[in-house]
């Protein structure tokens, strides 16, 4: 059975359906999972009855990015994520997140004003939703001007804004412990995998594998977020060429297995 603390991310089985997800998360005994937008939608009420059905609460509803250089598209990209929290409100979940959106081409400092503009209104509406609404740092500048923890530290700081913990884009910073020290009081959500750092003769570096297949040090990361005081969810997040060469159900099947064997070794 799948651990109470642990949630599967849709990302995991990213060409799948909400059909095939949801079929394979109630096999699993999922209690959580995270939800791409743009697979609740179309039908979006229907889906997530059906989701109340099966007892599967959101870790998180995934959104898209601001345009951060067209303040034209700002209203109706905040239209999207107020709604987004208030269907995660609805549901008794966790967090909304999105990716903050790319650069400008502008200074960080100027960029990081821009976002905070942009975000306002809807950290405000998240409040009065008591849901929280999250970016993830991430190394694909494609998507985001915040590519460390250390940056959303700072941003969660000055906007209100919730902070998701990704293992898979934060393993190689620096005094990561220490960081995660800091980071905890913003932490909505922590999302899990494992990488192969790679080398001559293996996959390109970088590839997210599942729990005990790559090079992370996997329980001391755990255990460094749990003794930061982190007491929610733990995101199971693995995409990438090795599972889609595998096949979303078996490795899925495999991933989740570990990871629940983990958190119950750790004394969840």
């Amino acid at each position: 059975m799948t651990h109470p603390r642990l949630s599967v991310n849709a990302l995991s089985s990213l060409s799948w359906s909400f059909d095939q997800d949801l079929a394979l998360w109630q096999e699993l005994g999922v209690h959580h999972a995270g939800l791409l937008i743009s697979k609740i939608e179309p039908n979006r009420d229907t889906k997530i009855a059906r989701l109340r059905a099966a007892g599967i609460r959101p870790s998180t509803l995934v959104c898209g990015a601001f345009a951060l250089s067209s303040p034209e598209t700002w209203d109706t990209t905040r239209t999207v994520l107020n709604s987004a929290l208030d269907v995660v409100a609805s549901m008794g979940g966790g967090s909304v997140y999105c990716t903050p959106g790319r650069t400008t081409g502008r200074p960080w400092r100027e960029v990081f004003d821009v976002f905070a503009e942009a975000v306002a209104p809807c950290v405000a509406h998240a409040r009065q939703c008591g849901v929280s609404l999250g970016l993830e740092p991430t190394v694909r500048t494609d998507v985001s001007f915040i590519n460390t923890l250390r940056d959303a530290i700072d941003v969660c700081e000055r906007t209100g804004v919730a902070l998701v913990a990704d293992f898979g884009n934060c393993w190689m910073e620096r005094d990561l412990r220490e960081v995660l020290q800091r980071a905890a009081p913003h932490i909505c959500l922590v999302q899990i995998c494992d990488v192969v750092i790679g080398s001559s003769g293996k996959p390109s570096p970088g590839g997210r594998v599942h729990l005990g297949e790559g090079e992370l040090p996997i329980r001391r990361l755990m255990r460094d977020v749990l003794d930061a005081g982190y007491e929610g969810l733990f995101d199971l997040e693995v995409l990438g060429p090795a599972i889609e060469a595998e096949g979303y159900a078996p490795a899925l099947r495999r991933g989740v297995d570990r990871a629940s064997s983990l958190l119950a070794e750790l004394g969840l």
